[in-house]
């Protein structure tokens, strides 16, 4: 009986051995739930959204989700299947899974990425990769959840350069879009993320916050789209992104920011569904003229009043 007792403990001990080996991280905390709520992290801390929709525009306002991380991350996407957020730590560059109390688990140097400064990034709705966008040289990478690895899709265009901040897929019909606004013009831009080349299309018919970032993009299951811009906090809505003249609107104002990054559920509705939308500015309504070439010289002011049409481009940005 002992000698039977002494194997059947030894047996317990080898298996609790062999369970507490380490493997894939897992985060610490919960995962989020898939609804209207917008997020963004400002630095290395996790913000939680409030909008109130009770005047025009909205006001949006920000609480803290758990304690910051030990260093800034960005390029986050909120990944739809398993509803945690994944990002890339500022070098070294990390893959990060974020929960809903904000704790954050290093799941290592993704093999193959470049260690450069990544800044806009969503999830695909598959919710197998996140794709990240090079600011030092315009590439688009795609970055394995699972295997933690990282392969280059393609190259942007390199010729004029146009900066971006953040970017959000819109899935529609069994194909991706991304979505995003030049620093610059405010135009819009949208590329297919997983296709190569990559063909990056500029509609200059939009003017969201011309010559400022805009560090956070949204996007709905309506497909719709909001932007944060950075230096006045106001948020824009662009219900329409792939109208041919597709109109932005201010619906709300918050907290100005130098350095943040946004994402939220794409399968849920908007944060701002309820907003009343101001009256559009002269620089927010569709225009026509020109071609974007032939105002390529003019102010960024003249370039939202007049420009209008496509225009490939490569970007690069920092948010």
């Amino acid at each position: 009986m002992k000698i039977r007792n002494r194997f059947i403990a030894s047996a317990i001990l080898s298996s609790l051995a062999v369970f507490t080996v380490a493997g894939p991280a897992f985060a610490a905390g919960t995962a989020f739930t898939c609804d209207a709520v917008t997020y963004q992290v400002v630095g290395n801390q996790l913000k939680i959204g409030t909008v109130d929709t009770s005047v025009s525009p909205a006001v949006l306002a920000y609480s803290n989700v758990g304690a910051p991380y030990t260093t800034n991350y960005n390029a986050a996407g909120y990944n739809t299947v398993d509803n945690f957020v994944y990002a890339i730590s500022s070098r070294p560059n990390h893959l990060l899974k974020v929960a809903s109390d904000g704790s954050v688990d290093d799941l290592g140097a993704p093999t193959g990425l470049p260690a450069d400064f990544f800044s806009a990034g969503d999830m695909l709705i598959s919710g197998d990769a996140l794709i990240v966008a090079d600011s030092v040289n315009g590439e688009i990478w795609s970055v394995n959840i699972a295997g933690v690895s990282a392969e280059k899709i393609g190259q942007l265009p390199s010729s004029p350069v146009i900066e971006l901040g953040d970017f959000a897929i819109v899935s529609s019909a069994g194909e991706s879009s991304a979505f995003g606004f030049d620093r610059s013009s405010g135009a819009l831009v949208s590329f297919d993320p997983t296709a190569n080349p990559i063909v990056v299309t500029v509609n200059t018919t939009v003017a969201v916050g011309p010559g400022i970032s805009k560090g956070a993009v949204w996007t709905d299951s309506s497909g719709s789209l909001t932007t944060f811009v950075n230096n006045t906090g106001e948020v824009y809505s662009v219900p329409n992104p792939t109208d041919v003249s597709p109109i932005a609107s201010k619906i709300a104002t918050g907290q100005s920011s130098s350095s943040n990054d946004g994402m939220k559920c794409a399968l849920s509705a908007s944060a701002f569904a309820t907003a009343p939308e101001a009256t559009p500015t002269p620089a927010e309504l569709p225009v026509t003229g020109s071609s974007f070439s032939d105002v390529l010289g003019l102010t960024v002011g003249a370039l939202a009043l007049l420009g209008a049409g496509t225009m490939m481009f490569r970007f690069r940005r920092r948010s």
